[in-house]
């Protein structure tokens, strides 16, 4: 859709007082009504309104052989995220494209926010550029396609002005055929298939969606996660049944899981020997305030160490017992928001601000929109991850070889 008229609306909008907002909502009336009757397009400010989504590495390159000419040439095309990258010549794309046994030009989906087409062969030049092996690539086509699940609002998240981003959780067989990292430094650097195909699906998100910094993607202040975000669960450790399974999908099958992180929050308990001790531990680490969960009463995730999740499983504590128990621990006092902000938030969660109701307002609106993933190794330090609005973890089996495409639990 190149000749797509587009209108640019004035960003940020969500500080404005209302009046302000009103004049910019009648201004940006008039541009849409004009660019609906002008023959040539208008994009509100004097641009020509057919702009074509960023392509980014649409087919195998060409560059130069020597690796730090190559970087030059890559990072002048606007392809890479700053750090170096592996030129996507025709031999590397072709292997990751095998991989898939899907046809190259198939098309995956339409990735926000200018709707580029994220046909097969432009995911795998992404993939080889991120350090893919092609062994990866499946993860990589499954976790792309849950994003672009209509829940996951990944449309917001490519644009919005809060530091969110895409966070991928694999489970199942594939977190040991490809090594996968889920134990120690879960959350850190040291592992090949964790890095690349984190940053693949980001170099995807940019190249192929058009998210570039500052243009369309409108992060205030961003975060190291939008490099690359990638865990395993530790299935091995977890004495619950882990995540997939939740989500509806046999125990023996590999799954991706994607969900909406703004940070990860640490939470230190290594004196607590009881469940009641860790979780007034765990709660008053999610009840600080400032996230977007406060505002919108979205999901969260807890990546819980292993040996929190022992300690829990000893004492007879299930899933949502810990979850019914830090919905109603983790809660922040009326008197802990501004005036303002608690004007703001009885407008979007006014559930909370009903007669009667004195304990605060919760971290989520429902318990069960906390999610619970077991990662991580020796040591008792585990994770708090608030999410964003409207975002909702997606999951998607990775197709066996030759198997049916992947069935989503939304």
């Amino acid at each position: 859709m190149a000749n797509l008229p587009l209108v640019k609306v004035p960003h940020p909008v969500g500080s404005l007082a209302l009046d302000a907002l009103k004049s910019l909502a009648d201004s940006a009336l008039n541009n849409v009504v004009t660019a609906l009757t002008c023959a040539d397009g208008y994009a509100g400010n004097g641009e020509a309104a057919g702009i074509e989504a960023k392509a980014g590495p649409g087919a195998p390159s060409s560059v130069p052989a020597t690796p730090g000419l190559a970087f030059k040439e890559l990072l002048g095309r606007g392809w890479t995220d700053g750090l170096p990258v592996i030129p996507p010549s025709c031999e590397a794309v072709q292997e990751m494209i095998e991989a898939s046994g899907l046809k190259k030009d198939e098309l995956l989906g339409i990735i926000p926010p200018l709707n580029g087409r994220a046909t097969v062969e432009k995911v795998a030049a992404n993939a080889v550029m991120a350090g893919c092996l092609p062994a990866f690539f499946p993860v990589v086509i499954t976790a792309l396609k849950a994003m672009m699940q209509p829940s996951f609002n990944l449309n917001g998240i490519q644009t919005t002005t809060s530091n969110v981003t895409s966070l991928t959780i694999i489970n199942g067989p594939c977190r040991q055929t490809l090594n996968v990292n889920y134990a120690s430094n879960v959350l850190g650097q040291g592992w090949r298939a964790n890095s690349t195909i984190g940053r693949a699906l980001r170099l995807i998100l940019a190249n192929i969606g058009g998210a570039a910094p500052g243009i369309y993607d409108k992060a205030t202040l961003g975060q190291p996660a939008k490099y690359t975000f990638c865990i395993g669960e530790n299935e091995e450790e977890n004495p619950w049944e882990p995540l997939h399974v939740e989500r509806g999908f046999e125990k023996g099958a590999s799954a991706v899981s994607v969900c909406g992180c703004t940070g990860v929050h640490s939470i230190v308990d290594m004196a607590s020997k009881t469940p009641k001790g860790i979780l007034t531990t765990m709660a008053s680490a999610m009840a600080a305030g400032g996230s977007s969960n406060w505002v919108y009463g979205c999901e969260c995730l807890v990546i819980m160490c292993p040996e929190h999740a022992a300690v829990f499983s000893a004492g007879g504590y299930t899933k949502d017992d810990i979850r019914q128990e830090l919905f109603k621990k983790a809660r922040l006092a009326f008197d802990k928001f501004s005036e303002e902000n608690l004007e703001l938030i009885a407008k979007r969660r006014p559930r909370w601000f009903q007669t009667g109701e004195s304990e605060g307002v919760p971290v989520v609106d429902r318990a069960e929109d906390i999610w619970i993933v077991v990662a991580g190794g020796k040591g008792p330090k585990s994770a708090f991850i608030p999410s964003w609005t409207d975002v909702r973890m997606s999951t998607l089996a990775v197709p066996s070889e030759g198997g049916p495409a992947p069935r989503c639990q939304c």
